[in-house]
């Protein structure tokens, strides 16, 4: 297990990349409130893992922090190559699955035990789940690079070759970095923890996760019927899933996500992980993926879009939203 010195040394070699991210941010980049909060947030829990005493809570904090991390480094740091070689950082919608992945490698491999029931069934749920993502993601972003990477790679000119590393890799590799925290809890359950708790989380955790990735599925499957149909060219898919909420793929992937939190309430600090499953709701309704596809959309789809918004609820199938009233003519 690693000592202090270890978890010391990782935060001053997360201080200085802070700083030199921050640093590098070129004059009038957009949500630099992102880049600064999601630079800050490792230090915050690296000095939570230095300060807390010798616990379960510090050993996996611990794990997380140093194996989990230098796996999230290594997925996106091989996506950034990728992506610059092929002239298409789209890539890193195929690659980000990979990291949760080895995050729960390096996990079992840095504990050195191997996964019970409960761990071996969020490893094939997440591989499996991972799979899915990386089979839907590669057929919209092998061929050319998509927006929001293409206008930034425009944006930036010469200055995209190491800003692209910053602003797509690293800035989404912290986030999946902080979304991964229950899966190291989760997979570093105490042993001493064991009977009709540790079953029932286990049970619940199975649950939500074929609800968001059934969700996922279908809303992916509807969207691909749809787009493969002609005279469906210009038109808005407002049925299926897709008429319980607006974004019903990112629902799904949202509840998949929150699994491994539901896993991890087994673990007596389990519950310290509640961060990632909101930041993940929160990140995939409100505050990225859905805004920019909303703004797409009402860009693209006009009155049709408008109308579909009064009428669907935009990321949870509640509270819905009232139909708009007609305006009415002056007479």
């Amino acid at each position: 297990m690693a000592d202090v010195s270890s978890i010391v040394l990782a935060g001053a070699a997360w201080a200085a990349t802070a700083i030199l991210w921050l640093a590098l941010i070129p004059s009038g980049t957009r949500g630099r409130a992102w880049h600064y909060g999601l630079a800050a947030a490792p230090l915050a829990f690296i000095i939570l893992a230095t300060t807390v005493p010798e616990s379960a809570l510090r050993d996996s904090l611990r794990i997380w922090i140093l194996p989990g991390g230098a796996g999230v480094l290594a997925v996106m740091a091989l996506a950034w190559l990728w992506g610059t070689l092929a002239r298409n950082h789209g890539v890193m919608d195929i690659s980000y699955p990979a990291a949760a992945v080895a995050v729960a490698i390096l996990t079992l491999f840095v504990s050195g035990r191997a996964p019970d029931g409960p761990g071996l069934l969020l490893m094939v749920f997440l591989v499996i789940g991972a799979g899915r993502l990386v089979i839907q993601t590669w057929g919209h972003n092998i061929g050319a690079e998509r927006q929001p990477y293409a206008h930034w790679r425009a944006r930036h000119g010469s200055r995209w070759l190491w800003w692209s590393a910053f602003q797509v890799h690293l800035l989404q590799g912290v986030t999946l970095w902080l979304w991964s925290a229950p899966i190291v809890f989760a997979l570093t359950v105490p042993a001493s923890v064991s009977g009709p708790a540790r079953r029932g989380f286990c049970i619940a955790g199975v649950a939500v996760w074929l609800c968001g990735f059934i969700l996922q599925t279908l809303a992916d499957r509807q969207l691909a019927a749809f787009k493969a149909d002609p005279n469906n060219r210009g038109r808005l898919l407002d049925a299926g899933v897709w008429a319980w909420v607006r974004h019903p793929n990112y629902l799904g992937e949202t509840l998949m996500w929150a699994a491994w939190f539901v896993f991890a309430l087994a673990h007596p600090w389990g519950w310290i992980t509640l961060f990632a499953p909101l930041f993940t709701g929160w990140f995939m309704g409100y505050a990225s993926a859905a805004p920019f596809k909303e703004a797409h959309m009402a860009r693209t789809r006009g009155e049709a879009w408008t109308a579909y918004c009064a009428r669907t609820p935009r990321f949870l199938p509640w509270p819905r939203p009232r139909a708009v009233a007609p305006e009415r003519k002056p007479s």
